[in-house]
This record gives structure tokens, C-alpha cells and sequence, in this order.
């Protein structure tokens, strides 16, 4: 072969290798059995190990049963590239692959997922959807007491009930309460050990009064024999209960951090963008790179177990953390990588239980006009604030109510515009309050109808309007800090979905409600009081924050299921709504600014 043939055909095995190798796109339709297009079914390609960037990216078909993938992936092959779809009356029954070349030896990856009508939802449907079965007061218990870790009915508990039907037993309902019996025991002792492990001493007995201990135990089993008679492993006719916000601009990103971990927060932040995310089982944060997926582990310093819990941005794009068990806060500067912690301690010896910091509508931290961070402590049941100058520290015990004792654990905390307020609510009561910080005095407090409503994570728009997540009521309330009077209290789509959080959100002037048993977003609009719907990739998505970054206006969120021996995925997330709002447009490799949009 002469010389020149050998350099063409070089050549030519060039090309076809950088063919074979080169970024591919991925698009598709979703179709029924009748070839009808499916709209908002959720397209899920999980990736595979090595794969840069996230490791699950989530679309959504448009009306006509078309999607597309965001960006192209270099590993994408057409007989490799795994899809699996979430909607709900549907399961996946086949996918017909084929590929075309396109410009500059890209691939285009064309798949038409098939779908079969599925009357049984166990595969999709929340764990909220077996609550249904319970009237309204017995469902605000039942979430009150038994969801602070993990879903429930997670899969776990179905297979369990499955397992007390397949004895065939003499008695049912006798076999039925000794088996409900112990795993409230079970329940009860792991979640004692687990909220009490920062705080007790080497061979300390587990106090069955900690927090969030089931103290009420025969009612939840009396609950759970009568109304989970059943295998639990059949529902049918749930609905997400309004329209679904999701379209085909619509993106999630999932990174997923690998055992052991009890994944709690997270934040998008720094220069390059990565996600920063909470571990409280340790004294660490993980880092990751958003584009590469590289992973890294940041330290707290603390002589103590931290374990970091709540996060918060400052103005500057810094990070503060707040601790899970104990009264140590951090700061990370994210310019020079150094951190500073602060043990807190009251001139009367107290040591605050930290939760949130004060933060505003922007959800930033703020401090009051003498450069104080204010928070609520939910071991002493106040407010207080320290100085980060010295690291003094102050706490106001709540005011509570004769009417509504027991647990109390003071929440979320908020702060007012002018930096004079801030509001916190009360989990275990159904109240909230606010305190007047010039004058040291308390606003309130105010009881919510239910005393087991319980507010958890609030937050507070541009013009001073609170909002809390109703946890165990599975509603939002809409609270005038200025006037002092209720809005509004409004039934969620899911009443059994357990909201944990809302995030005011200032630029599209509405409210993110993050549930942790109903594998959903809602976005409540306060001008309509209507919300919609943005279903998750997966069931166990126990969310207990979101954030939103202040310039591509994506949702950051993250499975926070804990104890770290809970089942569950322990994934951060980054959420493209798809409304394309923000100033910028948010993009895994860089952000680029919209044209026409203000910023």
C-alpha cells in the first residue's frame, strides 16, 4: 500500500473514532399504547458510573409527548444509554432506540418510550398516598409523630404489613398490634439514640424523653392496627391533586452522595458553582463539582460533634452552618477556604440548640443593626442571637400557652425588612411568634387552629408576609408580620404530604413549599392562593429545604432522609423550573444571560 493510502485511511479511522467517541444529544417521545402522546411524563436518564456531572438528569415531555435532554454526553451510546420514566397510571413497556449522525460527528439519540396503563400506583404514588385512608386529625398526629426521619409508609413498613398478612395468624388483629407494637419501640429507641447522640456522654443511658421520641406510642399502634389492616402494597386513584408546573424546558440534576452519610442540606455556591452539602453524622460538608462530579470532602473544624445541619448564604456568597445537636456555628469564607466556629455559651451557662439564622426575603443571612445573627433554639425553646465579633450570646425563653403544653421545639426563624423582628414558629404546639429586638419583648404568641399543625421551616416576603409550611396539617399559612393578622390557612394538593419548608422566592413572587412525604415541589402563588406541581424523579424524597440561586433562579434541594442507616437516596439536587425568569439561564457547564429579560 503506498504511502498515500495509509495516511487516508489514517485518516479515515480518525474520524470514525472521534465519531464513536464524540458528545451525543438525546431526545425522544412518550407515547401510550394507541401511540397518543403522554404530556409531563418525567424521562429520567440515569447515568453511568464515571459519567462527568450529575448522576441522574430528569426531563419532562412536552403536550405533544416530546422531550430533550439539556446538553450532549459523551458516553451516550444508542444500545447503553439507560431511560426509565415516573408518571403516574403508566408503566414503561418497551423503549425503540435509533441514532442519526449530526453536524461535526455529534450523535442524535432518538427513543420512543411506550407506555402501558397501570392501575396499580404502588410503584409511583408517594408514601403520603397511603395516609389518605385517615381522617384529618388523625392524619396531623399520625405525620406529627411518626415523620422526622424518613418517609412513612416507606417501603420498608409496606413490605413489613405484607409480612404480618403472610403469617395467617389465628388472630389478626392481635398479631397485627404486637408486630406495630415493636416497631414503634424500634422507632421510638433509634430516633432517641439518634437526636441524642451529640449531646449525651460515653455510656450515657438514652433518655426516652429526647426529642422527637414517640411518647404517645399505644395511640400510634392502636392507629396503625386499624387503619393498616391491609398489605399495603396496592393504591390506586391518586392524583398529584392540581396541575403539574412541569414542561419541556423543565431539567433536574441529581448527585448522589455514596454511603455512609446522613445527607441533610445543600447550597449551589462559589466560582466554579458547586454544591455544597450537609452530612450530620459527621463534622464534614461534601463538595461537588456541578460539571465534572467531582467529589470532595470539607472538614469542620470543631472539637465536638458539629454535625452540620441548617446552611445559609450571606450576602457575599459565603457560607454559615448550623449544628444539628449542639451550639456551634461555622463560617466558611469561600474566597480564602478558611473557617471559623464559634462555640456558644449564655452568661447564665445555657448552651443554645441552633437551628435556623436569621435570614430575609431574599433568603440571606441578615443582622440586626448592631451586626448580631439571631436564631431559634429548639433545645431551650427561644430566641437569642450572638455577636460574631466575640462570640457573646443571648437567648429569650417563648411565652407559651396552658392550653397547648408538650413538645415544644422552637423552629424556623425569619427577620423582617428593617431588621427589627424576627419570627419563629413552634413545632410541637402549633404556634409562632414573633420578638421585638430593640425592645426585648415577645409579639404574641399566636395559636394555628390545629395544635398539630406544626410549623417548621417559615420564611418571609419582600413586603413582610410569613409563610409557613403546616407539616402535620399539610397545609401553608399566610401571616401579615405587620399587621398581626392571618391571611390566609390553604389546603395543599396533598394533605398527607408532610411540608417541611417554604422559600419566598423575589423574583417570581411566589412560595417553594418542600414536602418529605410527597415526593413534590409546590409552587404557591399568593396572588391566586393556587398552587401547582412539580413531581420528583423518585419516592423517598424527604426534603427539608430549598434554596434558590439568586441568579439563574434554579431550586437547590437535597434527599435529606436520616438516620444514615435509613434507606433512601442521598442526592442533591439543582431544579430548572423551566420558566425561564431569572436573568440568566442556568447551565451545568456555565450560565449565559437571557436576551429580553431585565436584570
Amino acid at each position: 500500500m503506498r504511502k498515500g493510502s495509509v495516511q487516508i485511511l489514517l485518516l479515515a479511522v480518525t474520524l470514525h473514532l472521534g465519531l464513536a467517541h464524540a458528545a451525543a444529544t438525546l431526545q425522544g417521545e412518550v407515547l401510550d399504547a394507541n401511540g397518543q402522546p403522554v404530556a409531563q411524563a418525567a424521562v429520567l436518564y440515569t447515568r453511568p458510573a464515571g459519567a462527568p456531572g450529575a448522576n441522574v438528569v430528569t426531563v419532562f415531555s412536552d403536550a405533544s409527548g416530546k422531550f430533550r435532554f439539556p446538553e450532549a454526553y459523551p458516553e451516550a451510546r444508542r444500545d447503553s444509554v439507560q431511560l426509565s420514566t415516573r408518571v403516574l397510571g403508566y408503566r414503561l413497556a418497551d423503549v425503540i432506540r435509533t441514532a442519526k449522525p449530526a453536524a461535526q460527528g455529534a450523535e442524535t439519540l432518538q427513543f420512543t418510550l411506550l407506555m402501558a396503563r397501570e392501575d396499580n400506583q404502588a410503584a409511583v404514588a408517594p408514601a403520603s398516598a397511603w395516609l389518605n385512608r385517615l381522617n384529618r386529625a388523625d392524619k396531623a398526629a399520625f405525620v406529627q409523630d411518626c415523620i422526622d426521619c424518613h418517609q412513612v409508609p416507606a417501603i420498608e413498613q409496606r413490605n413489613f404489613a405484607a409480612a404480618i398478612a403472610d403469617q395467617h395468624a389465628a388472630d389478626p388483629a392481635v398479631a397485627r398490634t404486637e408486630s406495630w407494637k415493636y416497631i414503634v419501640k424500634y422507632m421510638n429507641y433509634l430516633s432517641t439514640w439518634e437526636f441524642s447522640r451529640g449531646s449525651r456522654s460515653s455510656g450515657e443511658k438514652i433518655d426516652a424523653n429526647a426529642a422527637y421520641s414517640v411518647k404517645n406510642g399505644d395511640e400510634v399502634v392502636k392507629l396503625m392496627t386499624t387503619h393498616f389492616t391491609d398489605r399495603l402494597d396496592r393504591i390506586t386513584g391518586f392524583q398529584w391533586g392540581a396541575p403539574l408546573l412541569a414542561n419541556a424546558r423543565t431539567a433536574i440534576w441529581e448527585y448522589e452522595i455514596p454511603h455512609p452519610n446522613a445527607v441533610r442540606e445543600a447550597m449551589l455556591l462559589g466560582n466554579p458553582r458547586q454544591l455544597w452539602i450537609a452530612d450530620v453524622s459527621a463534622n464534614r460538608l461534601f463538595t461537588v463539582d456541578i460539571a465534572s462530579g467531582k467529589r470532595a470532602v470539607q472538614e469542620v473544624p470543631s472539637d465536638v460533634l458539629m454535625s452540620p445541619h441548617s446552611m445559609h448564604r450571606d450576602h457575599d456568597g459565603n457560607l454559615w452552618v448550623t449544628p444539628l445537636f449542639n451550639s456551634v456555628v461555622a463560617y466558611r469564607n469561600l474566597a480564602t477556604g478558611q473557617w471559623k466556629t464559634w462555640r456558644l455559651k449564655t452568661p447564665d451557662g445555657k448552651s443554645p440548640g441552633i437551628h435556623d439564622l436569621s435570614f430575609g426575603a431574599n433568603h440571606e443571612l441578615l443582622t440586626d443593626a448592631k451586626g448580631r445573627i439571631w436564631y431559634s433554639d429548639i433545645g431551650n425553646s427561644a430566641v437569642g442571637y450572638f455577636d460574631p465579633k466575640d462570640g457573646a450570646a443571648r437567648i429569650w425563653t417563648a411565652p407559651q400557652v396552658a392550653a397547648r403544653p408538650g413538645r415544644i421545639a422552637l423552629y424556623g426563624l425569619s427577620m423582617t425588612r428593617n431588621r427589627k423582628e424576627v419570627w419563629y414558629s413552634q413545632l410541637g404546639n402549633g404556634m409562632f411568634g414573633g420578638f421585638d429586638i430593640d425592645r426585648q419583648q415577645f409579639i404574641g404568641p399566636f395559636q394555628l387552629p390545629d395544635r398539630n399543625a406544626g410549623p417548621r421551616r417559615i420564611s418571609i416576603g419582600d413586603d413582610d408576609v410569613l409563610y409557613m409550611a403546616l407539616y402535620g396539617t399539610g397545609q401553608i399559612a399566610e401571616f401579615d408580620t405587620r399587621t398581626r393578622k392571618m391571611i390566609g390557612i390553604y389546603d395543599l394538593p396533598d394533605t398527607g404530604s408532610a411540608p417541611y419548608t417554604t422559600t419566598w422566592d423575589p423574583v417570581r413572587k411566589v412560595v417553594w413549599i418542600g414536602t418529605s412525604n410527597g415526593d413534590v415541589i409546590y409552587r404557591f402563588d399568593p396572588r391566586t392562593k393556587k398552587c401547582t406541581v412539580l413531581p420528583l424523579p423518585r419516592d423517598r424524597a424527604f426534603l427539608r429545604m430549598i434554596d434558590i440561586d439568586p441568579k439563574t433562579g434554579v431550586l437547590i434541594t437535597s434527599y435529606a432522609n436520616i438516620v444514615d442507616i435509613v434507606q433512601g437516596p442521598r442526592m442533591a439536587l439543582i431544579i430548572d423550573p423551566g420558566d425561564e425568569v431569572y436573568p440568566e439561564r442556568f447551565g451545568v457547564n456555565g450560565n449565559a444571560p437571557r436576551v429580553g429579560v431585565a436584570k
